[in-house]
């Protein structure tokens, strides 16, 4: 039977994010039969609306989306979304208030605990300790200690939770200061890839396949920024140029790799990198045209919870990766040798991975098991049928049984 669902997302749907890992959901979850009202917040210059029928099964309210200054600028964000959420409900007399993770869920927190509804904590990460490791928060601050308050009142008063990493279920278990409060089911479902997208079988870019021709191409996806480690993936890249052989690094990014092209121009080989700008439906494109990909971030308490979206798509391209310790990566890169984990960023090291990542590139069978590593962890159609059962089985109460690892 399907559900009646308030679905509030504080991440736009005209946001990379927003069109990667929310809409595909709730487009695959409305076919299933769900009926959603999608509460989102929306970066100038994309417009707002209210309700907008975006596909069938879900009515469509943006609200504006105000940056500065942040913590006065939330609190308005959160007033105009509990507004527009208390009518929703009403309109709509919802039988589940779905929230993507922690702004999200302190706005529509009054509205649940007033009316009682089923409320899903779809948690994500640990956004407090995220904010302090990109260096937006302090620990000792007041917004931090506030923050943590409210994540003690969301996962108290949850039906269910999710998270994206086993890591993170087992902190939320058995290691969390909170943990005897936690009376829901908690569910793995990572971030996951939209595997017809991102596949082996996509043509390569023409144009930059062209740009790349006679050499062995190293790639990276994503952002910039204090949470990921643009050096050392740099680093990892002169590596990779001594034991690979004639290389490019192919950068597909919104943003400039400006501390990437400082360590490649100081090491002499600045034209060895390849940036390129991409819409979302473009990227699969690009990817394709590399045979092995990098991410590395912080090894951080924030990024126990990190399922990084970058690694299921490069995975489902069919290309194995070298990564971190962070969230679940060891076990995703080394159940089906799809990929290296690095133990630190040492020159030997950083030389030891590339040589492995290298020879892995040119194995028998790889791009067969990055994309089956991709089918395991990283489907789309998966995460949606964990959702779904979590729709069906949420009511009034908490304990029902659904407390699951994943892969599933």
């Amino acid at each position: 039977m399907g559900r009646r669902v308030v679905y509030i997302s504080y991440d736009g749907m005209e946001d990379p994010l927003g069109k990667s890992q929310v809409l595909p959901y709730l487009k695959a979850l409305a076919a299933r039969g769900h009926q959603f009202e999608l509460v989102s917040f929306e970066k100038p210059p994309h417009a707002t609306q209210f309700r907008k029928e975006v596909s069938d099964g879900i009515r469509s309210t943006r609200l504006r989306y105000h940056k500065t200054p942040t913590v006065p600028a939330t609190a308005f964000d959160m007033l105009q979304g509990l507004s527009a959420l208390g009518l929703l409900g009403l309109v709509l007399r919802a039988d589940l208030v779905h929230v993507r993770s922690y702004v999200a869920g302190a706005l529509a927190l009054p509205f649940v605990i007033g009316t009682r509804r089923p409320f899903l904590f779809d948690m994500r990460g640990l956004w407090p300790e995220e904010r302090v490791a990109d260096g937006t928060w302090s620990e000792t601050g007041r917004v931090y200690k506030g923050a943590k308050e409210v994540e003690k009142l969301l996962v108290a008063n949850a039906s269910a939770i999710t998270v994206l990493t086993n890591d993170m279920a087992q902190y939320l278990r058995h290691e969390a200061p909170f943990a005897t409060s936690i009376k829901a089911p908690i569910q793995v479902i990572p971030t996951c890839t939209n595997l017809s997208r991102f596949h082996p079988e996509v043509p390569p870019d023409p144009e930059l396949s062209r740009v790349l021709a006679g050499h062995r191409v190293l790639a990276y996806v994503g952002s910039f920024g204090k949470r990921y480690l643009s050096t050392e993936m740099a680093r990892f890249y002169l590596a990779w140029r001594r034991v690979a052989g004639p290389s490019r690094f192919l950068v597909v990014s919104r943003q400039s790799p400006v501390e990437m092209q400082a360590v490649l121009d100081q090491a002499g080989v600045g034209h060895e990198l390849v940036h390129r700008s991409a819409e979302h439906d473009q990227v699969p494109a690009f990817v394709r045209c590399a045979e092995a990909g990098v991410f590395f971030h912080p090894e951080v308490f924030a990024n126990r919870g990190a399922a990084p979206t970058k690694m299921g798509e490069m995975l489902a391209a069919g290309l194995p990766l070298a990564g971190n310790r962070i969230g679940d990566v060891e076990e995703v890169l080394t159940r089906r040798d799809a990929g290296v984990v690095l133990e630190g960023f040492d020159d030997d090291e950083l030389t030891d991975a590339a040589l492995r990542l290298a020879g892995l590139a040119r194995s028998p069978g790889v791009v067969t098991r990055a994309r089956r590593t991709a089918e395991e962890w990283f489907s789309l159609e998966r995460g949606v049928e964990a959702y779904d059962e979590l729709y069906q089985k949420i009511r009034w109460e908490h304990g029902f049984d659904v407390d699951r690892s994943w892969p599933r």
